[in-house]
């Protein structure tokens, strides 16, 4: 990897130092690269995901140079009302209750593994110290894949404790991509912020934090750890007052239902909404929480999910039958996923559901 793209450790007001304890990425032995070839290769394949969303991480990684979480690990995130996908014993799934923090840990987990075995460089930044040796900012992408990860399962596993100082993190990696800014300008990169929270801010307006990012090159990811609508209404108003790429996720079990509203069809599961988590800059992600979808991106979102099968696909405005007998039988090879809904595994697309929605919808030919 080009040293180039290794993030400086910025130098924070009124925040702790954010250093990356990195080994030499410079020069790779050919053993080594084909190792973490093969690791990187066995890891995707056991996410057991349709070929267009995994195309999309992998894509995601190359876009961005760099991600930082700001993780909240404020006493209010020892709270019981979250959930957790967990595996059963027969290889099934179940959604279970845990604590906010429980729930948020999956999701460090997740994404410190994309970022280790895609070599896609992120740093770990928690507002208030862990405590038990654990430092406060950890990057992953960048060294030994399993000390990354153990340092992550550390991290998950201390307690939430402090205020929620939001503003002080936000402003430590807005300067850090502010010393990056030029470099990605050139080279057609952007970086990618998501901040999970619980909460508001307790050391200023978090909207005057955000917006000295307007002018940079970032994509924003507000990945809520609440569905109090209090919290909720907070982060959307922020988001109104700011022309910035800011995406305001609800956990998943609460984005699933607003998307269920819009696209009843799509089994909106984990792997769709830890994507964008992960960050990706395609608005039409953010069109399934708000609004039905036209037939044409109903059509290309059915693309980006599926995969190149899909490349193909009968345009369902000229031949609806033919679209459909086309995408019911792509559907068939794919896995089923969990929908947290229905706590069912189901097919991602449900062909009777998008016919009822927009059969009907097409051209009228003459």
């Amino acid at each position: 990897m080009d040293s180039s793209h290794i993030p400086s450790a910025p130098v924070a007001l009124g925040y702790p130092v954010m250093e990356a304890a990195m080994s030499d990425t410079t020069s790779v032995p050919h053993e080594e690269e084909k190792a973490i070839s093969e690791a990187r290769e066995s890891y995707l394949a056991g996410l057991d995901m349709p070929p267009g969303l995994r195309a999309q991480y992998e894509k995601s990684a190359g876009d961005f140079d760099l991600r930082i979480w700001v993780i909240d690990n404020s006493g209010s995130m020892q709270t019981g009302d979250g959930n957790r996908i967990v595996r059963k014993a027969d290889g099934g799934f179940a959604s279970c209750r845990s604590s906010r923090w429980e729930e948020l840990g999956d999701s460090l987990e997740y994404h410190a593994a994309l970022a280790t075995y895609l070599r896609a460089p992120t740093q770990f930044c928690v507002l208030n110290s862990p405590g038990g040796g654990i430092p406060q900012a950890m990057w992953c992408g960048t060294g030994a894949i399993q000390d990354e990860l153990d340092m992550i399962r550390r991290l998950r596993e201390s307690s939430p404790t402090g205020r929620t100082p939001l503003c002080a993190a936000i402003r430590s990696a807005t300067h850090t991509i502010q010393q990056r800014a030029a470099a990605l300008r050139t080279n057609g990169k952007r970086c990618v912020l998501v901040i999970a929270s619980d909460g508001a801010a307790t050391d200023g307006d978090v909207s005057i934090a955000l917006k000295a990012l307007q002018d940079l090159p970032v994509w924003v990811v507000v990945r809520l750890c609440t569905d109090d609508e209090d919290v909720v209404s907070y982060w959307n108003s922020i988001d109104e007052q700011l022309e910035l790429d800011l995406d305001v996720l609800d956990d998943l079990a609460g984005e699933a239902r607003e998307v269920r509203e819009h696209a009843p069809w799509l089994t909106y599961s984990q792997p769709l909404h830890r994507l964008r988590e992960w960050g990706c800059p395609d608005k039409i992600f953010d069109l399934l929480d708000e609004r039905k979808l036209t037939m044409t991106e109903m059509r290309r979102m059915i693309t980006l999910v599926v995969g190149s099968s899909a490349t193909n696909l009968p345009d369902p405005q000229l031949d609806w039958t033919m679209f459909e007998s086309y995408l019911a039988a792509i559907i068939k090879a794919l896995p089923h996923t969990f929908d947290v809904h229905s706590g069912r595994l189901r097919s991602w697309i449900d062909v009777a559901k998008l016919r009822r929605q927009y059969r009907g919808d097409g051209c009228n030919i003459q």
